[in-house]
């Protein structure tokens, strides 16, 4: 034990004196984290079509119409496939289920609490104020614009929260959830453009409107008052999520990125041993008293070792910039679980490549490779099925997922069947690799 320690802490300090290593370790991930953070946004995500939506519709009031005529419109439904549905509880599972991207939930009140103004002088006097012009409502009979002047005192002097529109997200489907979110952020604002444009106009009208009309508002309340440009916009959006952490460009990037030239270093520490080879070390060390079996174990574990501190310190630094990979145990046993994965990458790679040039081009085509097949430039989750399948044969593909899985609000415990995904991929690698470092040291 204590050899192999002293061969594990010799490669970890060879490694950190080498200015090269460090760059390719340390400050080339964090470069490339930020300049793709910029390029994509710190918090945001691309666009995507084709997204699959539920809709749940509770209100049969105008402005609740107003929201599905959005929806249905020519231009969203090149992008958004909804589907309407009346059973809350069954619509939220599915998104948990990641079968659809979200629920759009519109609440049974959503008109009525709106602007109850609207709702009260549709129902009451049967106007639709949203359609009429000022000259239009300026020509109502005296007695209508009597009943609406009170009717507009009482909605003023009423309190009222903000009304929401839910959306309710899958972590799973994080692009086509901002798809989402914009279209209805947009159909939001022009609700609240239309609201207030028809507050303002009756504002004019009763109270900068002199004559009859103000004599109209005195005597349906004693003199009216608005504040119409300082109130709060009455809808709001409100977009959650199962884990309650949306997606964030930051925090994938971050952990994709670490992961990526993680497979950079243990790579590069794998081919060390044919190195070592040509140079002479290795024969001297397999003469001395060390078993052979120490001397590889001290040399992965040394490369391993390695991994974990690089891992380490990119967690460190993003999250220091904003990148959140999860909760702090989840991360620190992944990190584990990615390294070891990793290394027997680069351990099957020095057990079959016949010299150090050839480990060194085999390691960078599989790491390059890894990452393209896995989702380390762009969100994994845009990928086809298959090939997300298909990239679980690398630690890239499993590192992602386990680092989206714990970033959307997932625990130790909820990885737990990822981690084994990724020990049973380890014990192949070495598997597979054992007979060719049997042959190098036989040989």
């Amino acid at each position: 034990m204590r050899k192999l320690i002293t061969l594990a802490l010799k490669e970890v300090r060879l490694t950190f004196r080498d200015v090269g290593a460090l760059v390719t370790m340390l400050v080339t991930p964090l470069g490339l984290t930020l300049a793709m953070a910029a390029a994509f946004g710190m918090g945001g995500s691309n666009t995507f079509a084709d997204v699959p939506v539920l809709l749940l519709n509770q209100d049969e009031g105008k402005f609740s119409n107003f929201l599905s005529a959005v929806f249905e419109s020519a231009e969203v439904s090149a992008l958004l496939a909804v589907e309407t549905v009346s059973d809350e509880a069954a619509a939220r599972a599915r998104v948990d289920a990641a079968e659809v991207a979200a629920l759009v939930i519109v609440p049974s009140d959503f008109s009525q609490r709106t602007l109850p103004f609207l709702a009260a002088t549709e129902s009451e006097l049967g106007l639709d104020l949203t359609t009429l012009s000022q000259t239009e409502v300026e020509a109502l009979p005296p007695e209508t614009t009597q009943r609406l002047a009170q009717l507009y005192q009482q909605s003023l002097a009423s309190e009222r929260d903000p009304v929401s529109i839910e959306i309710y997200g899958s972590p799973e489907w994080p692009i086509s959830t901002t798809v989402l979110k914009g279209i209805v952020a947009q159909a939001v604002e022009r609700l609240n453009i239309t609201i207030q444009s028809t507050t303002q106009l009756l504002s004019r009208l009763f109270i900068q409107g002199g004559g009859e009309s103000q004599s109209l508002a005195a005597a349906a309340g004693g003199g009216l008052t608005t504040n119409v440009g300082t109130t709060e916009l009455p809808v709001r959006l409100n977009i959650i999520s199962p884990s309650g952490r949306p997606f964030n460009w930051l925090d994938y990037i971050s952990a994709s990125m670490a992961v990526f030239f993680l497979m950079f270093t243990v790579t590069s520490g794998g081919r060390t041993l044919l190195a070592e080879r040509v140079a002479g070390t290795l024969p001297r060390l397999l003469i001395s008293p060390t078993p052979a079996l120490t001397i590889l174990w001290g040399k992965m574990a040394g490369t391993a070792l390695t991994g974990m501190l690089q891992m380490c310190l990119l967690w460190g630094a993003t999250t220091l910039i904003g990148a959140y990979w999860g909760t702090p145990s989840g991360v620190l046993v992944a990190i584990m679980m990615l390294v070891l994965s990793a290394t027997g990458v680069g351990a099957l790679i020095s057990a079959w490549a016949k010299t150090s040039g050839q480990a060194g081009a085999l390691g960078t085509a599989v790491t390059l490779t890894a990452a393209a097949l896995s989702g380390s430039f762009f969100p994994r989750v845009g990928m086809p099925a298959w090939l997300r399948s298909v990239s679980l044969i690398l630690p890239n593909a499993w590192g992602i997922e386990i680092f989206s899985a714990l970033q959307s609000g997932q625990g130790l415990v909820d990885i737990l069947p990822l981690l084994g995904g990724v020990l049973l991929l380890t014990l192949v690698y070495y598997a597979a690799a054992l007979p060719g470092f049997r042959r190098q040291f036989e040989g």
